[in-house]
């Protein structure tokens, strides 16, 4: 069943403000930026509209929090696998590539 165009929009949009009220909070509240990020998980499924990757990108799948780099979430590269690591206050690990994959 596929969504309704103008209803995907408007699913889109709230992810969106709920994304961005999650980075508001997340240092001030971080249990409030945490229901934020859950609810935009919750309408991504509900929906059936894929969460952005700006945004999977800068969630812990293990804790759902947002991440802020510096503050909740250690950045660093790994030149031998040319990744990003991003480790979360909870020990979580995610690693992403930032080379090109050959053809």
């Amino acid at each position: 069943m596929k969504t309704d165009p103008k209803l995907h929009a408007l699913i889109l949009e709230r992810i969106g403000r709920l994304m961005g009220l999650a980075e508001e909070n997340q240092r001030k509240n971080p249990s409030r930026a945490k229901r934020y990020v859950a609810l935009a998980g919750r309408m991504s499924t509900r929906y059936r509209v894929r969460m952005p990757e700006r945004f999977k990108k800068r969630i812990c799948k293990v804790c759902s929090r947002y991440w802020i780099p510096g503050y909740n979430v250690t950045v660093r590269l790994n030149r031998r696998n040319r990744t990003v690591e991003y480790r979360c206050e909870c020990g979580a690990l995610r690693r992403f590539g930032y080379t090109e994959k050959k053809k």
